[in-house]
């Protein structure tokens, strides 16, 4: 019985108990024994049925009658059925008793009758007495195993398809041995997955036709897949003869399901996947059926079928789920009927875990090589029953389903489980590896560290392991503390470990939404009736430096008890570290962290003090406690100019060289891109040195105030940079000071004018390949410079190079070209571009190879003791002994150089050959 099924018939049982409690009310008399209540278990339809009744008697009533009350008026008629007990002796004490009254059912057909009972002192009188107490009695025929009856007639086979091929005629088509009597088609009932769904699958006026042979077709609604039974108790031919052979003990048969039909005279070709039933038929019973492999097969025979749909069947199924994946021919009564191809579905079922217990889930995925078909999905148990079942699910796009089954949920016993996926579009089923369902084991939650250390005003975050639960409760701090807060927090991914984000900043707050967050969004923060989060104690002021106790709970609660586990939460003092200015090519744009790190990777951000006016400044600031005010946990664009910039910290960045009877400007930095690595209480301000606001000082703190006079910047302007967080003493009235203490630093940089350099001027090359032309500028390192070459005067042929330069951090560049298809005495241009400077151009030249005598002499003094002394013009140790005997050798070696270039030079360009290799943009 399945679980809807074993409720329902508990609420039935409990709605008959009330209505015959109720009746026993509504029917007592004041002075008359009163009848409290009729048995209302299930009775046989025979003469000897007991009926149960219990009584409590009154002035000596000795008689109990019970009746069939046929009309359902209360009392007892003429002609209805009835049964006295006279034997029973009332008790003298009021109490009740049980009454045994024989009743003679044998004349009541199977079903659910209203009985009525009273008690009375003699006789009961018909038309007169009335019920005391009404009880609902189902009346049913013990079942009787089918016995071996000669004559009876035997049902050959059971199929549901439809007789076409577009699947618009689905029936149900019974083959018997013989005609069965048409008066019993009522008695036909089909189950689905053991449920009577005979009025969905055939209708409630189903329209249904016999031969005389006894092949009975039965009209559908629909065609249905899954578990398909016909129920043929009380089914008989025309003599009467219950159908026997053919079907189980309870009468039942399996019906086979043929999802795909050729019809006599198609000639097409149809799709069948493997586990499918084709459906072969003309219309007509005994009609000849033949198939054969199309494919011609090397190792084994071909697959081959003759045979017939029966003297009492119109269809032949052909069951495709061992057959290869291939091509089969169909001939129906002789023709040559169409091919039918046989295809993988490639069902499958995979569970992510085989061992769960019964508080968590069971997660998969049905996959297919088709998507958009319609499948179930169940959950067996290890005698095949379904427990749970998802129905009506679609694949996706991609041939997938992914599913969840809540083992706690839906109440799910511990033991071995599979989960079934059904295709409904062609009953293909596959079943997964077992899935074992155990008890869980106590939770446990705990801290990942014993010790978490942060300052105060920054966002803490506070690493929770859990293990056997979900749900685990932290509380931070006490109330002698000061302060106290209790958090339920959520494992949404099931990996074990969820970080609780606690702003130290808020902690005047009570709004649980602006103190706490979890890292992970698949974790969560229960609150109300799902958890305990709650902050039951504040601080009037940011929360003072100190150590501050943690503790944690499995659950959702936070008791007295003792915690699962303990820790110490320490809040430092925040303060600034440290300030720098840095620089990037005006073409970087840093739109989050990632791209700032793949800058300082690529060395496209170097720390500098001399910046290429128009290339980007960038304010690099190492300061604790700012996370809560900026908003910068986790988050690439913070509020660092927020309402709290210039009271509780100031970015104040004023000009150091004004000139003469001049206020120094003030940049306006608050229209700066600022970056947050709060993890490293790292943020980066990056600004244009160029195109931005600044005004002379007007105020007395030096911070912008847009009220001066405008001025522009300059490229020779210097300045100095102050990062401070404002002490308590000095922050403004209502404002929230992060540090007890003032805490600064500064640092400076200058303008300077973008140009770029030549090495040599002119560029002298040979013609060979691997030529390099190099220069220095001024600009950011991981500037990009355009470097062209092109001929001049009377050179011929003429020519044209362009090569790419990046500019390196100790501020060279330099590009290779190839002149080997050049001649001495051609002459050119080179100019050098890029960058925020101006365009730089020289004269070049091809110049031939000379060559330059390099002389060394090498000089041995050899011992005929244990010393040896070397002596060469580069020697940097000496060993002197007391008996030496010499000998000199001196070698000389010529090399070829270019004219223009010497040593030194030489050497420059191998260096510069040798960053470009290695450079990276």
């Amino acid at each position: 019985m399945t679980r809807n099924k074993q409720i329902r018939a508990v609420l039935l049982a409990a709605l008959m108990v009330f209505s015959v409690f109720a009746g026993s009310i509504a029917f007592s008399g004041s002075a008359a024994a009163v009848v409290n209540s009729i048995d209302t278990t299930e009775m046989g339809n025979s003469a000897t049925e007991e009926i149960a009744v219990t009584v409590t008697p009154q002035n000596g009533e000795n008689n109990t009658t019970v009746w069939y009350d046929a009309n359902d008026n209360g009392v007892l008629d003429s002609g209805e059925l009835s049964a006295t007990n006279t034997t029973f002796t009332p008790t003298t004490d009021g109490s009740s008793q049980t009454v045994i009254v024989e009743f003679d059912a044998s004349t009541l057909a199977d079903g659910e009758y209203n009985f009525s009972a009273a008690a009375t002192a003699g006789g009961v009188t018909v038309g007169t007495t009335e019920a005391e107490a009404n009880g609902s009695i189902t009346v049913a025929t013990e079942p009787q195993e089918p016995e071996d009856v000669e004559g009876a007639p035997e049902l050959i086979s059971a199929t549901h398809y439809s007789t076409t091929a577009d699947g618009n005629n689905p029936v149900l088509e019974l083959s018997f041995d013989e005609a069965i009597d048409s008066s019993d088609y009522e008695n036909i009932t089909v189950y689905r997955d053991e449920e009577d769904v005979t009025e969905t699958v055939v209708g409630s006026s189903p329209t249904i036709t016999q031969t005389t042979s006894g092949q009975v077709v039965i009209e559908t609604t629909d065609l249905y897949t899954g578990d398909l039974e016909v129920n043929l108790e009380g089914v008989t031919d025309n003599g009467g003869n219950q159908v026997d052979e053919g079907l189980d003990s309870d009468f039942n048969a399996t019906i086979t399901v043929a999802t795909v039909t050729i019809e006599d005279g198609n000639t097409g070709t149809v799709n069948a996947y493997r586990g499918e039933f084709v459906a072969l038929t003309d219309g007509t019973t005994a009609t000849s059926i033949q198939i054969e492999s199309d494919e011609s097969q090397d190792d084994n025979e071909a697959f081959f079928r003759s045979g017939s749909t029966g003297d009492t069947s119109a269809v032949y199924t052909f069951n495709t789920a061992n057959r290869e994946l291939e091509r089969y021919n169909v001939s129906i009564a002789g023709g040559s009927d169409g091919k039918v191809q046989v295809r993988d579905l490639g069902l499958d079922v995979t569970v992510d875990d085989l061992n769960v217990t019964d508080e968590e889930t069971i997660e998969g995925t049905v996959s297919a090589n088709a998507g958009g078909r319609t499948i179930d999905v169940n959950l067996l148990d290890d005698d095949g029953d379904e427990e749970f079942e998802i129905n009506d699910v679609t694949l996706n796009g991609q041939g997938e389903y992914e599913f969840e089954i809540d083992v706690d949920g839906e109440s799910i016993d511990t033991g071995d489980y599979t989960v079934e996926a059904v295709d409904k579009g062609s009953g293909v089923s596959v079943e997964s590896d077992t899935v074992t369902v155990s008890e869980a084991a106590d939770g446990d939650a705990d801290f990942a560290q014993n010790v978490v250390t942060d300052q105060r005003g920054d966002v803490v975050a506070i690493p929770i392991t859990l293990s056997n639960t979900d749900e685990a409760t932290v509380t931070i701090g006490t109330e002698d503390q000061g302060y106290q807060a209790n958090v339920t927090v959520e494992d949404g991914n099931d990996d074990g470990e969820v970080i609780l984000l606690w702003d130290s900043s808020q902690s005047t707050s009570t709004s649980v939404n602006a103190v706490f967050d979890v890292d992970d969004g698949d974790d969560d923060i229960l609150t109300g009736s799902d958890g305990q989060t709650e902050i039951t104690e504040t601080t009037s002021t940011l929360i003072d430096a100190g150590d501050y106790d943690l503790e944690v709970r499995t659950g959702t609660v936070a008791t007295e008890d003792n915690a699962d586990n303990v820790g110490t939460l320490v809040l430092e003092e925040g303060s600034v570290q440290t300030v720098a200015t840095w620089t990037a090519p005006n073409s970087e744009s840093f739109s989050d962290l990632d791209d700032v790190a793949e800058a300082l990777e690529d060395g496209n951000i170097t720390q500098d003090d001399q910046i290429a006016f128009g290339d980007k400044v960038v304010v690099q600031i190492v300061a604790s406690g700012l996370e809560g005010q900026t908003g910068a946990q986790g988050d690439e664009t913070p509020n660092f100019f927020g309402s709290d910039y210039g009271e509780s910290y100031q970015l104040v960045i004023n000009q150091t060289n004004p000139g003469p009877n001049r206020d120094p400007k003030t940049l306006n930095v608050t229209d700066a891109e600022v970056i947050a690595d709060g993890d490293n209480d790292t943020y980066f301000v990056v600004f244009n040195s160029e195109n931005i606001d600044a005004e002379r000082e007007t105020s007395d703190d030096g911070l912008w105030t847009g009220t001066g006079t405008a001025v522009d910047t300059e490229d020779d302007d210097a300045y100095q940079v102050e990062f401070k967080m404002i002490g308590e003493d000095d922050v403004p009235s209502g404002a929230t000071a992060l540090v007890e203490d003032n805490s600064s630093m500064t640092a400076e940089y200058q303008n300077v004018e973008a140009t770029h350099d030549f090495d040599a001027d002119p560029a002298n090359v040979t013609n060979a390949e691997a030529q390099m032309i190099s220069g220095s500028s001024t600009v950011a390192p991981g500037s990009e410079l355009t470097v062209r070459v092109k001929s001049d005067g009377d050179t011929q042929p003429r020519f044209l190079k362009t090569g790419t330069a990046f500019v390196q951090a100790n501020g060279t560049w330099s590009a290779e070209f190839d002149f080997s298809e050049q001649n001495v005495g051609d002459t050119f241009v080179v100019t050098v571009s890029g960058g925020v400077a101006d365009e730089e151009e020289i004269d070049g030249n091809v110049v031939e190879a000379v060559e330059e005598t390099t002389e060394t002499t090498t000089t041995e003094e050899t011992t005929e003791e244990t010393t040896t002394t070397t002596e060469a013009t580069t020697t940097e140790e000496t060993t002197e002994a007391t008996t030496t005997t010499a000998a000199t050798t001196e070698e000389t070696t010529t090399s070829s150089n270019t004219p223009g270039f010497g040593v030194v030079v030489a050497l420059v360009a191998l260096i510069a050959a040798a960053l470009l290799a290695i450079r990276r943009d």
